[in-house]
């Protein structure tokens, strides 16, 4: 399950909750192109796993080839859950995924502080709207 909205500035909100399948990796994509698209040039990602466990293979491949065709992307960060597991998987993903301003983090307040680094004031407003307990 997985929800991708644009509503402020460059900001892309991407949240991606269990159940996850591989069945959803492609209508995740076209959602994904389409937003991307709405934001009209350069933009950068909140991913929130909070609530996601491990991806499968191929839903991991799935990702991954969106991941990698992000031309227009300045940073992504992506909020992990509790597993250990999950953590080495996202952290496979980004390093796969060759973009140098992708990380993750287990602490809202680090996911904040590396997205404020280029956001706008607005955009700063909706990152802590977004990552408020």
């Amino acid at each position: 399950m997985f929800s991708i909205e644009h509503r402020v500035g460059r900001l892309v909100e991407i949240r991606i909750w269990s159940p996850i399948s591989a069945a959803e990796a492609a209508p995740w994509a076209k959602l994904h192109d389409q937003v991307v698209a709405s934001v009209g040039g350069a933009y950068f990602c909140l991913v929130d796993l909070a609530r996601a466990t491990v991806f499968s293979p191929e839903a991991v491949d799935a990702y991954l080839a969106t991941m990698r065709n992000e031309t227009q992307l300045l940073r992504t960060a992506t909020l992990l859950g509790q597993s250990p597991t999950q953590h080495l998987q996202i952290l496979r993903m980004i390093r796969a995924a060759n973009h140098p301003q992708r990380k993750a983090f287990r602490e809202a307040a680090l996911v904040h502080a590396f997205l404020a680094e280029i956001a706008t004031p607005e955009e700063r407003a909706r990152l802590t709207e977004l990552l408020a307990p």
